[in-house]
């Protein structure tokens, strides 16, 4: 593993409760090693830490509906409905956060 919980909060990160970390925290690191150079990684920086925290908290908002905007209201005989078209997906904002916080040659897994 990683990340644990006491990293999580030494890093500044308090989401995700400490019960259901380990979920999260793997959920995330799986995600990272996908798209890392090898399976095997020898050495986790502070910046790597800290995106798979950010990981960690969007797969936490993302299951718990934490981060959805309201879509609209309706009230008796009156009815608002808003846009959604400028949201980015959750795999979008995954794959900002490794580009963020993992280096190029971390993320590039060759042919």
């Amino acid at each position: 593993m990683y990340i644990t919980y006491g990293d999580y909060q030494n890093l500044g990160y308090s989401s995700v409760p400490r019960e259901e970390f380990k979920r999260y925290s793997n959920m995330a690191e799986k995600t990272a090693r996908r798209f890392a150079a090898g399976h095997k990684v020898a050495y986790v920086s502070c910046d790597n830490k800290r995106g798979l925290c950010e990981i960690a908290d969007l797969y936490y908002a993302e299951r718990n509906q934490l981060n959805r905007p309201v879509s609209g209201f309706s009230n008796e005989n009156y009815r608002e409905q808003y846009f959604q078209g400028d949201q980015v997906s959750f795999a979008r904002q995954v794959w900002e956060l490794l580009c963020m916080y993992f280096t190029p040659e971390q993320l590039y897994r060759g042919v």
